[in-house]
């Protein structure tokens, strides 16, 4: 790429994110009597004087946006953390190739431009990819920041970046590396496979979806995305030969712009060569200073709507844990907490925990750190009165819940569901014979042996209370104590009532835009 000083237009912040016009600021003198009147107008009206003594919006500080630029050679898991990133922070990752496609599709100005470059078959210009990106993060998605992935490469479209950005009064905030040695990347990438329209990033020996069976060969057709279930592509240049090449460039271009970024102290380099979750509890490090409110959610659903097949997907579509009642009840008693200890007595003594005391223990839990970024609650509240004394202790900390997922599932297809479920407990995963039957079943009969988690190999198990009669009385106590609580926070705008009485992509397909920004 060529590159020089952009001559076309400046970087303009979306609204509400320019500096203030100081002269326009400025008091004039014409103006003076009507400040010397404002005292007397204001006490006849207390009111008015509150009014006028409060801060106008111009008058307010404007917020910056959070700019990260992500870096790692191919392999070093990108494609694994970043979508967990954007969650997070709630700003969207922008590469480099699908801004300049859109542009073209879009046949915006820059987009025209860059598309009779590329037909003329030249290199598009850093100046022109910087007019793309300027372009790109006036929209709304970029109010609160952006996370750049294959921009800048050289140290000159870094220089010519902090230029455009210094317009605005914006500066790169964080340069995130992920570091990895070049021996380890080979089999990384030669087995690698990625969705595309995500980026999430998949592994045939390391990471592999769920739909690839024991024994199966990687192809098309069975390496399909856990969330969408659709089919999983390998890029042309991820073999050992094109590696070689790739990381040669990526250190001679790339590397020394952590050298232009480092005196600025924005750098921070994990080490990526760890367990994928050691390396995400690395990163959240990071990036907590950039994050902003804890999401918190409420999963409601009858028993077999779902919740155990999509509340997985929506932990690691949010990087945050799945809570439930009961679990935490048990490790509270097992870590001898005060709330745990007060539980255990109570449940010795033959007693029913009461809510004050389960809301103590929820209370500890999400002090944890896996619940930085927010938490999931599933099996709390039950009733009206425990969704307002969640409210009250998250009150405490000027929190709320953020959002509630309905899953709605007629009585009637909710009792074959029902009779066929196995689970995973330690994670919620769910099975069903017919449905969904994991990998060890095969065409055998399903008992504790061949019932098999896909991801641990750990054995299955079966509720007691998942019969027809059960079944009956248990949803006679959902519909008549949780559901209400949905009209305790339909008010509020957060519920989501998705209709889990079809496929599983469907009902993920209605879920992930609910969870994408919240």
């Amino acid at each position: 790429m060529g590159c020089g000083a952009s001559s076309k237009g400046k970087y303009e912040a979306p609204a509400g994110d320019k500096p203030a016009d100081k002269a326009a600021d400025a008091p004039k003198a014409a103006d003076a009597p009507k400040v010397e009147a404002a005292p007397k107008a204001a006490a006849k009206d207390p009111k008015a004087a509150e009014a006028a003594a409060a801060p106008k919006a111009a008058d307010q500080p404007k917020a910056k946006r959070t700019i990260m630029v992500l870096f790692g050679p191919p392999g070093a898991g990108k494609g694994t953390h970043a979508p967990k990133v954007v969650s997070r922070v709630g700003i969207p990752q922008l590469s480099t190739g699908d801004m300049l496609r859109a542009a073209v599709s879009a046949g915006s100005a820059v987009g025209k431009e860059a598309d009779a470059v590329m037909k003329a078959g030249n290199l598009v210009s850093d100046e022109l990819v910087v007019n793309i990106i300027k372009d790109r993060v006036k929209e709304k998605d970029c109010a609160l920041g952006f996370i750049l992935d294959g921009f800048p490469r050289t140290v000159p479209q870094a220089k010519m970046l902090d230029a455009e950005l210094s317009k605005a009064d914006e500066k790169v905030n964080l340069v995130l590396e992920l570091k990895v040695p070049d021996e380890v990347l080979t089999e990384r990438i030669c087995g690698r496979w990625i969705h595309k329209a995500s980026g999430r990033s998949y592994h045939v020996k390391f990471q592999p979806p769920t739909s690839l069976k024991d024994g199966a060969t990687a192809s098309a057709e069975t390496m399909l995305d856990n969330l969408t279930g659709e089919p999983l592509m390998q890029r042309g240049d991820d073999t050992e030969e094109a590696l070689k090449k790739r990381l040669e460039g990526y250190h001679k271009d790339t590397v020394p712009i952590l050298e232009h970024y480092r005196p600025t102290g924005v750098v921070q380099t994990i080490d990526a060569n760890q367990k994928s979750d050691v390396v995400w509890e690395a990163v959240e490090d990071v990036i907590q200073p950039f994050q902003g409110a804890r999401k918190i959610m409420v999963l409601f659903g009858p028993p077999g709507a779902g919740k155990g097949t999509h509340a997985p997907k929506i932990v690691d579509y949010l990087a945050i844990p799945q809570l439930s009642t009961g679990d935490m009840l048990r490790a509270a008693v097992d870590a001898g907490t005060p709330a745990g200890i007060e539980a255990k007595g109570v449940m010795t003594s033959g007693g029913l925990v009461s809510d004050d005391l389960v809301v103590n223990i929820i209370a500890d839990r999400i002090k944890a750190k896996d619940c930085r970024g927010g938490f999931i609650l599933d099996g709390f509240p039950r009733t009206s009165e425990q969704a307002k004394k969640l409210d009250a202790l998250l009150g405490k900390t000027n929190e709320k819940v953020s959002k509630i997922i309905e899953m709605a599932v007629p009585d009637a297809v909710l009792t074959e569901r029902i009779c066929g479920r196995w689970i995973h407990k330690a994670s919620g995963r769910s099975y069903h014979i017919k449905y969904a039957a994991p990998k060890s079943l095969g065409d055998k009969e399903p008992t504790a042996e061949t019932m098999l988690d896909d991801a641990t190999g750990e054995p299955l198990m079966r509720r007691a209370d998942d019969t027809e009669d059960a079944l009956k009385k248990r949803l006679e106590g959902y519909h008549k104590e949780t559901v209400p609580i949905l009209d305790h926070y339909k008010p509020k705008g957060i519920v989501k009532k998705v209709n889990g009485d079809q496929d599983p992509p469907k009902v993920w397909a209605d879920i992930e835009p609910e969870i994408q920004n919240f």
